[in-house]
Order: C-alpha cells, then sequence, then structure tokens
C-alpha cells in the first residue's frame, strides 16, 4: 500500500479553535464537525491498525473532545473497542480490536415432542447405531498420507463447469478492411505497434502502462493477432477484464474493427454467457473464468501462447490471486507470455514482484483534461448553504471574542502587581488539581447540560451575567460572586456560562485572579476545567493568558501532504467553512446539481450548446447486458446525456462523447472482520489511481472537465492504489480452490504469501478453520470428499454444502433457488423514495407467508416472479413488487449452472424419467428446507435471550437485524421507533434459534441480514462439525454432602447431561433426550457422508429410514413451536407456449380419484436444464408421517402436487343454477388449457364462483373431469368453450366484506374479489378463503366434502398433517 511520505510537519494536532470541546453536542458522527486534516490523519492511522497485526493503538492526549468523539464513533463503527482514559490534557484514547473474548458461553436447552421422541425410538430401534458408525463419526487422529494424492489423481478434472474452451493454436486469418481503420490508426499506441510486439517477443512478462484514451486494451490484442498471421506463428490469446460488461463491450469492438462478427477469430466468455467457436484465437474473459480454468489442471492452458491481464491496477482477489499462479505457470511453461495492462499500474511493486521486466509507457488522446477541485469549485459558483453562513457568523464571533479577551489581559499587565497574582495562581492550581479528581472525565460531546441554554435566557440575564464576569476579572470585585452565585442558582443560569464577548467562563476569571474559595465552590457546583476560551483558555490558572498547547501529536501527521501552501487565506477559509458545514462522508448532491448548472460559466469556450432537452442513464452492474448497452448509444443533436454510474465506469468501458466527468471521490468498498466474522461495506474514499482513471473519462472526442467534488489536500493524501481485495475479503472460497492450484506439498498460506501483497497470516488461518468447521478439510489442511465436491461447485464453500445437503435430505429445487439469490445479491430493490420503503417492506413481508423468514421471501418472490414470466408480466411484476429484473435473469441462469454441475458430478441424475424427481420429494416441507438451510449457514447461528429481549451469537454479545431483515418489523405498518421495533421484532420471535446470511457492521452494534427462524432441534442435528469428539457428550457429576435441599436439587439435575458442538453450541438436555437427540445427529452425519463419498449408490433401507425419521421429527418440532408450513415452495410454473398441449402425467394414473381406469397418459416431458414441479412419490417412498390406520388418518406424500385455486366469474345467476342442477361449467377458450393443466397436475382443483357486480362469491365447486368438446346449448352467454364436470361443495353467498383482508400474492397483491375470470389464486390464500364458508355457515358438510375441505386446508395453510376423514 503505498502512501506519500513527503510531508512537512504540523503543529500539534486538533488544538484550533473550531474543534474545541465547547463546540455542538453531535448526535451521530455526521453531526461531529473537525477540520480535514484530522480526519485524514485519523484515517491513515485507523487504516494502517485496521490491516496490521496490532491488537492496540492509544491516540495522544492532544486530541479536543470533539475529535476523540470523531475517533469514538468512527472507531466503533469499524468494530473497535474505544476507551478515553486519564483527566484533562492527560486524557488518552485507545482503541483496540475485538478478539471474541467478550462473548460469554452458552447453554442451551430445549424438549422434544412424544411424537418426535417416538419416531428416533422407532429408528434406532430397527437400525441401532453400529461401532462403525461411531468410529467413522470420530476426528481422525492421524493422516492419511496417500488421501490427498489419491483423489487429486482419481479426481475428473474435465468436470468443473464455468471454464474456457479447451482449442489449439492456429494461425489467425488476415483482418478484413474495416470503417474503424482510421480510428485505430489515430490512437497513440498505433504508432508504437511495432515496438510493443518486439518487446514481447523477447521477454516473458511485460508491463503496459498506457494512459486513459491511448488504445492499450483493444489495440495490443490485436498487434499480436496481426503479427501472428504476418509470420504464420499459431497463437491463442486470453484477455482478461475485470468486469463482465467490460468483457463483452471490448469482444464487440474489437470484432467490429476487424472487419468480423462476435464468435469468430474474437470472443468473449463470462459467467453464464459465452461467444466462442472453435475458431476463436482470442478470448476476452473475467478473472474467475480463467481462475476455474487453470483449477482443472496446468494442462489446461498448455495451448495458450500468450495471457493479458488489463485493468491489473484494480487489484481485485481473484486478479491478485491469478498473478499468483501465473507467475507459477511461466516457470513450467516456456511458451507462455504474460502482459500486464493498466492506466495507473504500481509500476514498483510488479517489478519486484516479477523481477526485471520491460516497462511500456504510451501517452493517451491529446485532448486536454482540466481538473477543479472543490475549492476552485466552491469560488467559483460561490456555493453556500445555511450551515457555512452559520459557521462563518460564529468564527466572526469568536475573532471578537478573542479581541475583548486580548484587551482584558492588557488591562490586567498593565494594572496590577505580578508576584501576589503567581502566589495566587499557584494555590489555586493545587486547588484545580485536587478538584480534578472529582470530574467524571467524560467526553464533553456526550455530555449535555440541564441548565438553560444561551439562547433561551433573558436579555437582562445576560448583561447581569457578563457584568459579573466581567467586574470579577477587571476590577477584582469579589462582591461580584454574590450576584453570579445567586444568577445561578436562582434563575437556573449554567454553571459554565461563557462571557458574550470573550466566551471566559466564571471558573477562568476565579482561577485567573486567585480567589481559591470561590474556585472551590464552583467545582463543587459542576463546573468544567475542559472548556476553552476562544483564545485557548482554560480554567487552570497556569494556562490562563496562554494558547500555547502540548507539542504532542499523531505520528500519521508527518504523511498528511500539505497543500494548504498552495491555496490563498480565502480558498482555505472557504473548505474550513463547507467542512464546518457538511459530512464529507457523504456525497454533496446540492454541490452536484449547482456544479452541472454553472458548467457554461465555468468554461464557456467548452460549453458552447444550451441543452434543454437531456436524457438520464443509470449504469452500474446489477443490470443487464442489454441496458447496459444502452449508455454507449450517441444520444440526438441538441440533448445532453447524463450518465448515472457506479465505479464500473472507471475501467475500460469508453463512452465516447463525455466531455464533463463529476467525480465524488468516493467508492463503496466491502471489507471483512476476520475475526469477527462481520462484512462493513463502507464509503471510503478512492485512491489516486482510480481518480486519475474517473478523470480518463472525459476528453475522449474533444477537450473536457472534471469536477473533483474533494480538495487539493485531499487529493495529495489519497492512497496511491486502492486497498488489494486479498486484504479485505473472506478467503474460505480462495484457499479452497489454493488446493487446487498449488502443488500437493504447498501449504494454503505458503501459496498465499506468494501474492503480490499477501493477506495477514491470522485472516489466512481463519479462513481455513471455517474449512474445517463446515467438514471441507480435515485437521492437516487437505481437502476431505465434501471439499473437493465444493471446489467442483460455482458458489461459496457454505453454499455448495447447503446445495449438496439438500440434494440428501430431498429439497432441491428450493435451496437451489436460495442458494443462487444468496450467491448472487438480493432481488429486492431498495426504493430510492422515503414514501414507498415501507410499500417496499410490505411486499417484502407478504412473500414469507407468516414464516418469520426472509429466505421464504426470497424463494417465494422468485416463483411468483417466474409464474409472471410465463404469463409475459415479468417487468410489471418487478415494478410493483420492488424487484430486479436483471438479478431474477441472473439467478435462472446460475440455477441451470449449478444444476448442470451437480448432473457433472454425479449428485442429480443426468437426464432420465427420474432426473430431478428423487431429489424434490420434500422440497414442499419448509421444516426440511430449514434442516438444508442450517447445514449450509453454520456457524452463521443467533441464539434468542428472552430475559433481556436481545440477540447474541458466538462472536458478537449483541446484535440487531437488519432494516432489509422482514424481522426487523413484526408489524411494517405501523410507525415503531427503532429501539421499541427492536425490541418488539424479538419478543414475536416463535423460537429461540435464528440463521443469518451476513452480518455486517455500520455502527457500533453489529446487524443481521436474511434471518429466518429455526427450531432448536434443527440447530442440534445439523448444525456443527459431522465428526465430534467423544467428550462431546458428557454426563454432569453429581457432588455429594450436601444438605437436603441441596440433595434435592442435585435429583432434579442428575438426569442432565451436556451435547457441547463446538465452543459456543452447548445444550443441556435429559439425559434420555441427548441420547436420543445425538443418536438421530449421528445418523444423519453418516447419511450424509455415505452419500458424499458413493452420490450415484442406490439408496438402502437404512438411508431411506433415516430420512423419514428426520422429516417426521423436524415436521412435529416445527408444528410444536407454532412455525408456518406453506405451500407451493416446492415447484414453480413451467414456461409454456400458448400452442403447447396439455400434459398428463403417469403418476396420474395411480392417484387420479377422476378415472376408474388405467390410462395411457405419458410422463411429463424432461424439462430443460432445472426442477420445475416435484412429482409425487412412489407407493414405498418416504412419508413424514406414520402409516395410514384404520382410524382415518392419511399420509400426504411429500411432493403431491398442491391444490390449485380459481375464480370464475359468471355474467348472470341463471349459469349458476343450471350448473348446480346438472354438475357442468363451461369457460373461455384462454381459460381451457390452465384448467386442464391445473386438473391433470394437481391432486384438487376449486373453482370459487362469483357474478359480476353482485358483490358476493355464490359459493364453490371441484372440478371432477377435464374439459371435452361438448358444448351446453343452456348458457346465456356466447363465447364459452367444452362442458367439463364439478361437484358442488357449498352453495351459500359469501360477502366481498368477509373477504377484504384476503390478498393475492399473484394478482399483484390484490383483493381476492378484485379478480378477472380464470385468476389462480395463490393455495394459502385460496385455502383461507375457502374456510370462510366453514366459519360463517352453521350449516354442516357431508363426510366426504368434509375431508376434501380438510385436505385442502392441510396442503395450502400450515403443513403436511394428519388429519381425520
Amino acid at each position: 500500500m503505498s502512501r506519500p511520505s513527503n510531508a512537512s510537519p504540523k503543529p500539534a494536532m486538533g488544538k484550533s479553535k473550531h474543534s474545541g470541546g465547547g463546540g455542538p453536542r453531535g448526535k451521530g458522527l455526521k453531526d461531529i464537525r473537525i477540520d480535514e486534516e484530522v480526519k485524514i490523519a485519523v484515517n491513515i492511522s485507523l487504516e494502517r491498525f485496521q490491516y496490521s497485526e496490532q491488537k492496540e493503538m492509544e491516540f495522544p492526549s492532544s486530541l479536543s473532545s470533539t475529535e476523540r468523539a470523531f475517533i469514538h464513533r468512527f472507531a466503533q463503527s469499524l468494530g473497535y473497542v474505544s476507551k478515553s482514559r486519564g483527566k484533562g490534557s492527560s486524557r488518552t484514547l485507545t482503541i483496540r480490536k475485538k478478539d471474541g473474548s467478550e462473548t460469554a458461553q452458552s447453554i442451551m436447552t430445549f424438549n422434544l415432542s412424544h411424537n418426535s421422541k417416538h419416531a428416533v425410538r422407532s429408528l434406532l430401534q430397527r437400525f441401532p447405531i453400529t461401532n462403525k458408525e461411531r468410529t467413522d463419526l470420530l476426528p481422525r487422529t492421524e493422516r492419511g498420507l496417500s488421501v490427498a494424492i489419491e483423489a487429486e489423481s482419481s479426481r475428473d478434472k474435465n468436470r468443473t463447469s464455468g471454464r474456457l474452451n479447451n482449442g489449439i493454436p492456429q494461425v489467425p486469418q488476415k483482418r478484413g478492411p474495416s470503417e474503424l481503420d482510421f480510428f485505430r490508426r489515430s490512437l497513440p499506441v498505433y504508432e508504437r505497434q511495432e515496438e510493443i510486439v518486439q518487446v514481447i517477443k523477447d521477454n516473458r512478462v511485460v508491463l503496459v502502462v498506457g494512459e486513459t484514451g491511448s488504445g492499450k486494451t483493444t489495440q495490443i490484442p490485436q498487434f499480436l493477432l496481426d503479427d501472428c498471421s504476418r509470420n504464420g506463428i499459431p497463437c491463442r490469446i486470453f484477455c482478461t477484464q475485470p468486469r463482465r460488461l467490460a468483457a463483452i463491450a471490448v469482444a464487440e469492438r474489437v470484432a467490429a474493427e476487424r472487419g468480423e462478427s462476435i464468435g469468430q477469430t474474437i470472443g468473449y466468455q463470462i459467467r453464464l454467457e459465452s461467444r466462442v467457436s472453435p475458431k476463436t484465437l482470442l478470448t476476452f474473459c473475467t478473472s474467475g473464468v480463467l481462475l476455474r480454468t487453470l483449477m482443472a489442471g496446468d494442462t489446461t492452458m498448455s495451448t495458450v501462447t500468450h495471457v493479458i491481464v488489463d485493468e491489473v491496477h484494480e487489484r481485485d482477489g481473484l486478479s491478485d490471486f491469478l498473478l499468483t499462479k501465473m507467475r507459477d505457470m511461466l516457470q513450467t511453461m516456456p511458451n507462455l507470455k504474460l502482459i500486464l495492462s493498466s492506466a495507473a499500474l504500481d509500476v514498483e511493486l510488479f517489478l519486484r514482484y516479477f523481477g526485471s521486466c520491460p516497462v511500456i509507457h504510451i501517452k493517451g488522446r491529446p485532448f486536454e483534461v482540466k481538473q477543479l477541485f472543490l475549492e476552485d469549485i466552491l469560488r467559483t459558483t460561490g456555493y453556500s448553504n445555511k450551515d457555512m453562513r452559520k459557521y462563518k457568523k460564529e468564527i466572526q464571533r469568536e475573532e471578537k471574542q478573542q479581541t475583548s479577551l486580548t484587551e482584558w489581559c492588557k488591562v490586567r499587565e498593565g494594572g496590577f502587581r505580578q508576584e501576589p497574582q503567581r502566589e495566587k495562581t499557584t494555590s489555586a492550581s493545587c486547588v484545580l488539581q485536587e478538584n480534578d479528581l472529582l470530574d467524571d472525565g467524560g467526553d464533553s460531546v456526550f455530555s449535555q447540560l440541564n441548565e438553560k441554554d444561551v439562547a433561551s435566557l433573558d436579555p437582562w440575564l445576560l448583561k447581569e451575567m457578563d457584568a459579573c464576569i466581567s467586574d470579577i476579572f477587571l476590577n477584582q470585585d469579589a462582591d461580584a460572586f454574590v450576584q453570579l452565585f445567586n444568577l445561578i442558582l436562582s434563575e437556573n443560569v449554567s454553571v459554565d456560562y461563557m462571557h458574550s464577548e470573550t466566551s471566559a467562563t466564571p471558573l477562568m476569571v476565579a482561577a485567573g485572579r486567585g480567589f481559591l474559595s470561590q474556585i472551590e465552590q464552583l467545582l463543587s457546583m459542576g463546573a468544567s476545567v475542559r472548556i476553552k476560551a476562544s483564545n485557548g483558555w482554560y480554567g487552570k490558572p497556569h494556562s490562563l493568558g496562554s494558547s500555547s498547547l502540548e507539542a504532542g501529536k499523531l505520528d500519521e501527521w508527518s504523511l498528511v501532504q500539505a497543500a494548504t501552501t498552495e491555496m490563498s487565506p480565502e480558498d482555505q477559509e472557504l473548505l474550513k467553512e463547507y467542512h464546518h458545514s457538511f459530512d464529507d462522508e457523504r456525497v454533496d448532491l446540492d454541490l452536484i446539481i449547482l456544479t452541472e448548472m454553472a458548467k457554461p460559466h465555468l468554461e464557456p469556450q467548452i460549453c458552447v450548446l444550451f441543452f434543454h432537452r437531456y436524457q438520464v442513464f443509470t449504469l452500474h452492474s446489477n443490470m443487464q447486458t442489454s441496458d447496459q448497452k444502452k449508455v454507449l448509444r450517441n444520444t440526438p443533436a441538441g440533448v445532453r446525456k447524463i450518465i448515472l454510474s457506479t465505479n464500473i465506469a472507471e475501467t475500460s468501458i469508453t463512452v465516447n462523447d463525455v466531455v464533463f466527468v463529476i467525480d465524488a471521490g468516493k467508492v463503496k468498498e466491502k471489507s471483512f472482520d476476520a475475526l469477527n466474522h462481520v462484512t462493513m461495506l463502507k464509503m471510503v474514499w478512492i485512491s489516486k489511481a482510480s481518480s486519475l482513471q474517473r478523470k480518463g473519462r472525459a476528453g475522449r472526442c474533444r477537450p473536457g472537465i472534471c469536477f473533483h467534488l474533494f480538495s487539493r489536500l485531499r487529493f495529495n493524501n489519497m492512497l496511491e492504489y486502492q486497498v488489494p481485495q486479498l486484504l479485505r475479503m473472506p478467503l474460505q472460497e480462495l484457499c479452497l480452490h489454493t488446493k487446487l492450484l498449488a502443488p500437493i506439498t504447498c501449504s494454503i498460506a505458503e501459496f498465499l504469501s506468494k501474492a503480490p501483497e499477501p493477506p495477514p497470516i491470522l485472516i489466512v488461518k481463519n479462513a481455513v478453520q471455517m474449512l474445517k468447521t463446515i467438514d471441507a478439510m480435515d485437521p492437516w489442511e487437505d481437502l476431505t470428499e465434501l471439499g473437493y465436491h465444493l471446489a467442483d461447485l460455482p458458489v461459496e464453500p457454505h453454499l455448495g454444502k447447503m446445495v449438496l445437503c439438500a440434494v440428501v435430505l430431498k429439497c432441491l429445487d428450493p435451496i437451489l433457488t436460495i442458494a443462487c439469490t444468496l450467491a448472487h445479491r438480493d432481488p429486492f430493490v431498495l426504493p430510492s423514495q422515503a414514501s414507498q420503503k415501507r410499500a417496499s417492506m410490505l411486499c417484502r413481508k407478504r412473500f414469507t407467508a407468516g414464516t418469520f423468514s426472509d429466505h421464504m421471501a426470497l424463494l417465494r418472490a422468485f416463483q411468483a416472479w417466474q409464474k409472471a414470466r410465463t404469463d409475459g408480466w415479468e417487468r410489471s411484476f418487478c415494478e410493483k413488487n420492488f424487484l430486479s429484473q436483471a438479478t431474477m435473469e441472473i439467478i435462472i441462469g446460475m440455477r441451470t449452472q449449478l444444476l448442470g454441475q451437480l448432473r457433472a458430478i454425479g449428485f442429480v441424475r443426468a437426464r432420465g424419467g427420474g432426473d430431478i424427481r428423487d431429489v424434490n420429494l420434500n422440497s414442499e416441507n419448509w421444516s426440511v428446507v430449514k434442516a438444508a438451510l442450517v447445514a449450509g449457514m453454520y456457524p452463521n447461528l443467533i441464539h434468542v435471550d428472552r430475559e433481556s429481549c436481545s440477540l447474541s451469537g458466538a462472536k458478537e454479545k449483541r446484535v440487531r437485524f437488519h432494516p432489509t431483515s422482514i424481522l426487523s418489523q413484526p408489524q411494517p405498518h405501523k410507525k415503531i421507533p427503532p429501539a421499541n421495533g427492536q425490541v418488539a421484532a424479538v419478543q414475536s420471535l416463535p423460537t429461540d434459534w435464528l440463521i443469518y446470511d451476513e452480518m455486517t457492521r455500520a455502527h457500533r452494534i453489529a446487524s443481521i441480514r436474511c434471518c429466518s427462524v429455526v427450531s432448536p432441534i434443527t440447530v442440534a442435528i445439523f448444525g456443527g462439525c459431522a465428526k465430534l469428539p467423544s467428550t462431546a457428550l458428557q454426563e454432569p457429576a453429581v457432588q455429594k454432602g450436601r444438605s437436603s435441599d441441596s440433595e434435592m436439587e442435585d435429583r432434579s439435575t442428575a438426569n442432565l447431561a451436556q451435547m457441547k458442538i463446538d465452543e459456543w453450541l452447548n445444550f443441556k438436555l435429559d439425559k434420555e433426550m441427548v441420547g436420543l437427540v445425538f443418536q438421530l445427529r449421528q445418523k444423519w452425519h453418516g447419511l450424509f457422508l455415505r452419500r458424499i463419498r458413493s452420490p450415484s449408490k442406490p439408496w438402502s433401507q437404512l438411508d431411506e429410514a433415516t430420512i423419514r425419521a428426520l422429516v417426521s421429527v423436524l415436521g412435529a418440532e416445527d408444528q410444536t413451536a407454532g412455525l408456518q408450513q406453506p405451500t407451493g415452495i416446492g415447484q414453480r410454473p413451467r414456461p409454456m407456449s400458448s400452442e403447447e398441449p396439455p400434459q398428463t402425467s403417469s403418476w396420474r394414473n395411480a392417484n387420479s380419484r377422476r378415472t376408474s381406469g388405467p390410462t395411457a397418459s405419458p410422463d411429463i416431458p424432461e424439462l430443460p436444464d432445472e426442477p420445475l414441479i416435484p412429482t409425487p412419490s412412489h407407493t414405498d417412498s418416504p412419508c413424514p408421517s406414520p402409516s395410514p390406520t384404520s382410524s382415518g388418518k392419511v399420509c400426504l406424500q411429500p411432493g403431491f402436487a398442491p391444490v390449485r385455486y380459481f375464480i370464475m366469474k359468471s355474467s348472470n345467476l341463471r349459469n349458476l343454477d343450471i350448473s348446480q342442477q346438472k354438475g357442468i361449467w363451461s369457460t373461455t377458450p384462454s381459460n381451457e388449457l390452465k384448467l386442464n393443466r391445473a386438473f391433470l397436475e394437481s391432486s384438487l382443483v376449486f373453482l370459487v364462483f362469483s357474478v359480476q357486480g353482485s358483490g358476493h362469491f355464490q359459493g364453490y365447486a371441484r372440478m371432477t373431469s377435464v374439459i371435452g368438446q361438448e358444448r351446453c346449448q343452456d348458457w346465456g352467454s356466447t363465447g364459452l368453450g367444452g362442458v367439463f364436470s364439478v361437484e358442488w361443495t357449498r352453495k351459500e353467498s359469501l360477502p366481498f366484506q368477509c373477504t377484504h383482508q384476503l390478498l393475492n400474492p399473484w394478482n399483484d397483491n390484490k383483493k381476492v374479489q378484485i379478480s378477472r375470470d380464470g385468476q389462480e389464486l395463490e393455495p394459502q390464500a385460496g385455502g383461507q378463503l375457502l374456510q370462510l364458508w366453514e366459519r360463517l355457515s352453521g350449516k354442516p358438510q357431508q363426510p366426504q366434502q368434509q375431508h376434501e375441505v380438510q385436505q385442502a386446508s392441510s396442503l395450502s395453510s400450515d403443513n403436511h398433517r394428519l388429519h381425520t376423514t
């Protein structure tokens, strides 16, 4: 990390008149105003501390209380512990890193229901734990020397997905003519073509430093192709780009310049998208794609002649990791050439890393880009705001006070003797120092006075107080104290009242004149000795009349580059006013707008045209590629293009018509605290290299201007280059990949230490320990069988484990959606308008279906979007539900890719009749899905403390819900204060356990994102390592020799045993119950390890029985806890064209209640790439409940298609009368296909009838046949289709007033009565609608009708439960 080193030393830090403790009290970090130089020094010191192995750091005593307050808030927002110590001028501030020791060990307990105990006993009675199972689940004590080598040799490396295709080097075809040839020849890089090619030929590694606009990105790969074509030399080139959009845009540009279409000689490959062919010789790709190619073995690069790593200055984690591997490969592949390219390359670093290699410097385009910094913008625009004007008045008032104090000092020095005064001063000093011990030493920014504020005092009070203070100091009038104390006590004036003209306090003047008894009285009344007058006076007599301060300062002051010498006093004052009125941790939107409006006045020679029309674009990574490309198109004449962009536009992307750049100087940077496993997403200052890149976006076609919204001082003190991502990211995935990329004999830490800037060893150790915790590595850092599978999956290790657990638990489809969503990003978009934020939260809340789960919201939102996509209104659906269309599209592609990889490694059968059905038998069971979530999310667990209504984790004593979590707002339609909202949210939780996806920190208390409530048994079985030591199960020793009362307590606790899963997770349970739980846990982990070793092996009776027991226990415990079991989670609608005929399924023959004889229905056709609708289980498939008995209980098979509900609109009552008499109905042809499909693929189809304009539902019926060709002539309507049979269940009318609370998520969350003909209801809403008839009607149902409604309710509302016929 490069920093400026040549700087002039600064005076003592911060004791300036503008940042003293007497300033306004801060309510938050943004309210604490300090000088920019102080902020810079604090930033530098905390950045150094963050990336060092230092545990503690102390700030000097020269800090003012306001500056200490700023550091306190800033340090706590970074997750540090801060503490001030000492008194007065010796007060220091210390910060230290958390080490996890603050969290006390917790003991947890729970009970099992009778049904759960019975299910576990039945399993263990039939299949007791064998000695082999116990042995397999104990940690290994000896390393198997040949395990890693055998696994490496037997592993099929060709199954790694997302890698570049194999190809052979070929001689490139001669380039064709192009209309862009003239433009190419005008680029600065073109005239140095021969030199660049020759240098690359002569050297293994070449560094290219090309200024923005030089053409290095598009031209250097073409130079190599053209040279190989002229000389008949075969070549194959890979060029990496930091972003997907850049790879596509550059590839298309290069293809156009060669007169080709993309996918021929020039191609690109990014995640989920590829345009390459066997002819492709130049492939643009992302760093991740090239890394996955390398994971398949070094031989994949044997045919590659050149690798170009572009924009290497960005230093993302994958690029640094890639360079580490490439440096090793250069030693074994003599024909490989490596070219590193950037506009702001850290030459010194890479020269040291790769040894002596040539550096080619290329100048940019000749158009000048003028730079204007903050002081220039403020001066030129005359920008001012209310706070700036207020601050200016305060400065003028302080200057006036200082003048008055100076006059007071002259009066004192000229009119009184000095010797007696010194004696009094010395004595007074002793009294002050003694009384100083009584002070609490708090920073004044955090304290608050109870006395009247000066602004609220009456004018006569102000006049009297000023007169008393003046008389005491100027005339040594001791009698003035009588009136002073009277005003303080009787009129409630502050004892620290400051003279309106001099800002001197009573304590200051009393100490200055040596009135000892009055000093003691003022101190006893709470007078502060740290309040500072305008010239630096304090209440301590020895500092009176002198503003000299300590010389102590931060070491980082020597690093602060002085820029004040370059500025005029007016500019310095402007900046001071601005920084004391606006928090520069944010972006000043008002200043941006003013800058935009003032452009013609700033540079009239550039702003020739005045534009009356504007076209605004956004550019960020969460956009579809097609939308991103719109930014590159030229706008019509007379229309100004305005692009609001993240730092995606900083590199590679060239928008040729950009003339002005407004650089806010900020970037959102994610960093990871490896000690506490907390992620921080913070707005940070960019580096100088990034600032130059942003400047380079202008001036491509003519002279331009870059407006920097930061000062020259800030620019001079920016980092030369951004902190490498390798130093601030979780390393679990990279450590896993290291085992595939590094030699077998090389440890992970040793390999990562070869990086250009290696991560701290502590972070590497923590990442390796995390991989051991999730069973991906053994104690010797060798990959386990699970670890090899996780390395093959294109998601993070914990998400990969979640998916593999879902395969074994047979609930793959919902987990596939959840895992891909977590791997990419939250699809919910945070609205910019505050008025819409509550509506956004309500939308998210509706998708949860009362399950206390953010994961359920992600799942159901995706399923509802797919249904909208099938119907062709997905974009409108996204807008109304605050969802990102681009994110949803990417999730679909990721699902396809992940499912394909599961097929490749044998966990899902590669096409066929049972392709994905057998891994989705439990997909409808939410309790089983949550078990897979817990297995993957561990150790991201939270325990609920009911006594304090708080949440705690393994590393954090206290956490809170993130505002985006639905659990943070139990009643989102009500306004609840944040503090009360957290308590209410915790109180509403049905269980004491939560899982979360990510813990983030923006303030002192960390927040958890994407949470779900889970049952304790789920945590006890699926949390922790598979292999626990023999000491994990302990019985407490009963102590003897106590009184009878104690003996009674001993007897009550003698049956309690402890199951210790990790250092934090401990369960204390009944002795018998802990045995049952522990053995069920062993059965699960034994099954999981067997399936991991042999994923394609047929399931045994033990395997099936274990799954049945787990499903039964999980469902029973969720039911006991009152957790909801929604329906429809295991399916998603199948995209189908309007011409596609309805399909029937083979399982309908066995389960159909409509036909008595066998039919010849074909199987459901194989669907492309993804699991869609889960099918019912076979006759011997696991059942979550006991078998049917004569008592009438039935077992609803997991995976059985759910109940479907449709609204049928009629134009008149006569048609309903005919329907009820004849048991038939007809609908429009547009609805026939939908109803037929629902009838053939669902267990029950209910039709709810309503006559248009009646204000009622007229009843509901069950559909009992497919729609035929015969038509009914009795209908009072035209345009109806064929007749089908219905069986009416309820014929009573239900008023719409009774249904106003029911909303249909599948119809934009409208009320159920606001439905069109044929509108389908979301299953839970449909089930609740049918139940309203039963609640409002006293008429008993027939037994068969009662059974059907109960079955519908069971499938639609809570869970697959047993019910009485």
